[in-house]
């Protein structure tokens, strides 16, 4: 999943899902100093100041995601995300995209496992103008009911869309047996059948539950003082909702360790599709993020299968030709994420790809790899991700997600010094601790062996 920037002309159609992103080190760009407010209708206001550009950014971060739905309103914080810009109680669709075409801005924003964003990007003396639409898109949408039937059928044709997609297929299948009682297991955009029977009330509902001033963190970013964006963020949000998080979000944060446990045994799941390709999930259960195991974790998956010089791909690929793709990774959560491989091959050589990834898991749990395979992997880690912060739009997005996911927003400049102390003892002990029994999935052709 990828967070896309959107022209306001294209809104509708452009605001998309939104990856949850790795980990690593902040370039020196991120390094400015961020200061921390609370407004009195608890709106938390993070500001970082910079002069790289004369742009300003600001994000809003909710506490809103598949995490948080019901399953039987999966997809209704994408659904609701998207009908933000379609109108609100002064402003149409056209005028949401005439007011941050008319200063030379953007208006994007993202939907993910754990949370759902809304950004405006203006130039800094357009400050007032870009808080002010944003503060309207996440106070007074309406939800008029041709729209939200408009919505509904863009929803279902991108539910359509990735069901097509064999690969996503088998991820899906591998999360929804890897969390048989966690809604980690539900897809971003949700199920046909409950986005179908989604309603408007449902929809209002939702928006005026968990777009509160407790339950978000707006981030702004950019060439602005900290007493102008204070000001104006105080102005324009002074109508938002005030209501407390919902209480399951509440009660999910005491009881999502015991939702998600290991299997006893190693789960298997097959589905036999008409395609080309045999295409391979295969997942362990992990830990949040601020895990004291977390930043060994993530140098683990980058020695495993991040890149061309990754184990994965030299043995299975490189060497062994046996897969068009592979690859591994370890998704940011608030709550226990998973490490996840993937690979695409042959249907001839399916069970012999599950073997060579099961094979290359278990050299990683035997013995504790080279320091320099592991200082070559911390320093991939660190470098991927000073590159995912170059723009001043990530720069907000990771600040406020950071706190949304409840490490601080500190953490992102925390983290490269955790990376940093990692040690193959290390590397080897998560390994066995955590890439125990596995669950698999394989979408293929019914010749696929």
């Amino acid at each position: 999943m990828v967070r896309i920037p959107a022209l306001v002309a294209t809104l509708s159609a452009a605001l998309a899902l939104s990856a949850a992103p790795g980990a690593g080190a902040p370039p020196a760009a991120a390094r400015q100093p961020v200061s921390r407010h609370l407004l009195d209708g608890g709106l938390v206001v993070l500001v970082k100041e910079s002069r790289s550009s004369d742009l300003v950014v600001i994000e809003a971060v909710v506490d809103a995601g598949p995490r948080v739905e019901r399953h039987d309103e999966s997809g209704i914080t994408f659904f609701a995300r998207s009908m933000l810009v379609r109108g609100t109680a002064s402003r149409s669709a056209a005028e949401i995209a005439q007011t941050i075409e008319g200063v030379g801005g953007l208006l994007g924003g993202g939907t993910g496992t754990d949370f759902t964003s809304l950004y405006v990007v203006t130039p800094s003396r357009h400050l007032g103008v870009g808080m002010e639409l944003l503060a309207d898109l996440l106070t007074n949408a309406r939800f008029e009911v041709r729209d939200v039937e408009v919505q509904r059928s863009i929803g279902l044709s991108r539910i359509r869309q990735n069901a097509d997609q064999p690969l996503q297929r088998a991820t899906d299948l591998m999360l929804e047996a890897l969390y048989p009682y966690h809604p980690y297991s539900q897809p971003v955009l949700g199920y046909e059948a409950t986005v179908a029977a989604l309603t408007r009330e449902q929809l209002i509902q939702f928006y005026r539950t968990h777009f509160t001033a407790p339950n978000m963190v707006l981030s702004i970013a950019g060439n602005v003082t900290r007493s102008a964006a204070l000001d104006a963020a105080g102005r324009a949000f002074k109508g938002l909702r005030r209501e407390p998080p919902p209480r399951r979000s509440r009660w999910l944060r005491l009881v999502e360790r015991a939702l998600a446990t290991p299997a006893g045994t190693a789960v298997e799941v097959r589905e036999t599709r008409p395609v080309a390709a045999s295409w391979i999930s295969l997942g362990y259960l992990a830990v949040p993020v601020g895990h004291p195991d977390f930043a060994a974790l993530r140098v683990m998956n980058a020695l495993l299968g991040e890149g061309m010089s990754s184990r994965l791909f030299v043995q299975i690929r490189e060497k062994g030709g046996m897969a068009y793709q592979v690859g591994s990774s370890l998704p940011v959560r608030s709550g226990p994420s998973h490490i996840r491989l993937i690979a695409g091959t042959d249907p001839a050589n399916t069970s012999k790809v599950v073997g060579a990834m099961l094979a290359e898991v278990e050299r990683l749990r035997a013995a504790a790899p080279p320091l320099e395979e592991v200082e070559a992997a911390k320093r991939g880690v660190v470098g991927r991700y000073a590159l995912s912060r170059e723009d001043l739009e990530a720069q907000a997005f990771y600040l406020g997600w950071y706190e949304i996911l409840g490490v601080g927003f500190d953490y992102d400049e925390r983290f490269p010094r955790e990376i940093e102390k990692v040690t193959p003892e290390d590397v080897a002990r998560v390994a066995r601790r955590y890439l125990g029994r596995q669950t698999v999935a394989i979408v293929g052709p019914a010749s696929a062996r």
